[in-house]
């Protein structure tokens, strides 16, 4: 898909004559996916970015109409030949202004609406630059790789980044305001591993569960409205399990020394990833204080039955620590430890490389092999952060008004085609917007050193993110069903109400 769009953009009349204003980016992709750029120069050092995403998600959804996923035309078609219970899905198939297909509007539209505009806008004043990125849906590596190619055309070409527009599919009805999306959730992935006391099962008061342990602390944290974040008139979801299992690779009669989770959390500006992580450390040794709790009761019963002494009693020491103590721990306690890091490291990005491994999965064997090197023989919840980060970002909390380019321009839609826009403050989901800025990005380093993979792997550049800290909208044509197999895109905003609020942007710009 990059050479592709690469090669409409040679071809255009514009970039035959400068060659030199466009061209691919590869930057620490670890799949090795371009960025695809191209500036068309203005008279002065004003820029907008107009940034999409070239991957679409899979089409084995489609069924039996698989093969036509990617035809727009063909799968309307057929897709009228197949019984259909969704009315709205239906009267759509009757409608011209909707056109179907996998991506069509999840990301192939804005894409199209963003080179549309850098081919024909009559501007001669502002730079545009056209940025297309890969791996939105995953792990927004293009995004993240963007961020040295910003900085690499900025001193190049001598631009001034004024405000970048994600062309993102907008889930709202035909007559509604277009909505002007300023900021976007903030995401991460906080894992927790418990280790236990090895015992055999008929001999459970000599150990300690990590089974129980782990299974306390999601109890604790699963919906706890103590991690809800609010602000600006918007709140996030609760915190959810999303991995959950013990590390045992056999079947054996001992209880498991090992059991970890990994948690899905979203947030917004008012509170800081760092916080949450405290809220973490506090539910986790509630948890932990209730399981040697109960350990003590059942004791008691056993006891006062006669079926075991008080001197069979474990009194145990308990530890609640991140990911970045564990580290500064096994480096005093192994003299080699930046060997066997290096080495470490080395194992995991090769089979991360050769798809035999997820990242998630890198992130567990970490903790566990840091965890049994340590010398830690007690039980002890060990916090890190596995990837992706995505950073909660709003333009007011970099002190960013562009009030300026949108001046005029709800009535001026409105006039035009009887719809309006309107203002939001956040987006309910994860964006490319997320690497925009940064406003506080040493804060953002001591919660991103308890990252489980290092930056050879994953990471992301807050420095050099807060160094650019350029204003960002999300704007894009009305869609439905995306990821699903009824995908559809309305057209005429693709074709004329989305590229006009672009050109009224740029013009006030």
């Amino acid at each position: 898909m990059a050479e592709k769009i690469y090669g409409m953009i040679k071809s255009n009349i514009y970039f035959k004559d400068n060659p030199e204003l466009c061209g691919t980016y590869e930057g620490k992709d670890i799949l090795k996916r371009p960025v695809v750029w191209a500036l068309r120069k203005g008279r002065n050092n004003k820029t907008i970015i107009l940034m999409g995403h070239y991957d679409a998600v899979e089409i084995e959804s489609y069924g039996v109409l698989k093969p036509y996923a990617l035809n727009p035309k063909l799968l309307k078609k057929k897709f009228k030949e197949v019984e259909i219970g969704n009315e709205e899905l239906k009267e759509d198939l009757e409608n011209e202004d909707w056109a179907f297909g996998r991506g069509i509007a999840d990301m192939k539209a804005g894409i199209a609406i963003n080179m549309h505009t850098l081919f024909t806008n009559g501007n001669k004043d502002i730079n545009i630059l056209f940025i297309a990125v890969p791996d939105e849906e995953n792990m927004s590596s293009g995004a993240i790789q963007s961020i040295e190619l910003y900085k690499i055309l900025e001193d190049r070409f001598n631009l001034d980044y004024k405000l970048c527009i994600i062309s993102e599919p907008q889930f709202r009805n035909v007559g509604e305001d277009i909505q002007l999306i300023e900021g976007s959730m903030g995401k991460f992935l906080p894992i927790i591993m418990a280790k236990g006391i090895l015992t055999h099962s008929a001999q459970i008061f000599n150990g300690l569960n990590s089974g129980f342990i782990i299974s306390e602390s999601i109890r604790n944290i699963e919906l706890s409205t103590e991690i809800i974040s609010e602000d600006m008139g918007i709140f996030t979801q609760p915190p959810t399990v999303q991995i959950f299992k013990d590390l045992k690779t056999t079947y054996d009669a001992s209880v498991p020394e090992y059991s970890v989770a990994c948690f899905n959390v979203l947030f917004l500006n008012n509170r800081t990833p760092l916080s949450i992580i405290e809220n973490f450390k506090g539910i986790c040794k509630k948890s932990l204080d209730y399981v040697i709790e109960k350990y003590n009761e059942a004791f008691d019963v056993m006891k006062e039955k006669g079926f075991i002494e008080e001197k069979a009693r474990k009194h145990f020491r308990t530890e609640i620590i991140t990911l970045a103590q564990l580290e500064d721990r096994v480096m005093q306690y192994k003299r080699d430890f930046n060997s066997y890091k290096e080495e470490m490291d080395k194992m995991l990005e090769d089979k991360i490389r050769n798809h035999e491994i997820t990242l998630q999965d890198a992130s567990i064997h970490y903790m566990k092999s840091l965890l049994e090197v340590s010398g830690i023989d007690y039980p002890v919840i060990v916090i890190g952060i596995a990837p992706p980060y995505y950073p909660a970002v709003n333009n007011e909390a970099i002190g960013e008004d562009i009030n300026y380019c949108l001046q005029n321009l709800s009535e001026y839609m409105n006039q035009k085609y009887g719809i309006k826009t309107k203002k939001v403050p956040y987006l309910s989901g994860m964006t490319d917007m997320s690497y925009m800025s940064s406003v506080n990005p040493e804060e953002e380093r001591k919660f991103l050193n308890n990252l489980t993979l290092p930056a050879t792997i994953y990471d992301v550049p807050v420095e050099k993110i807060s160094e650019l800290n350029i204003p960002s909208l999300m704007i894009g044509p009305a869609s439905k069903d995306v990821h699903q197999i009824g995908e559809r895109v309305y057209m005429p905003d693709v074709i004329r109400r989305i590229p006009d609020v672009f050109n009224r942007i740029i013009e006030k710009l």
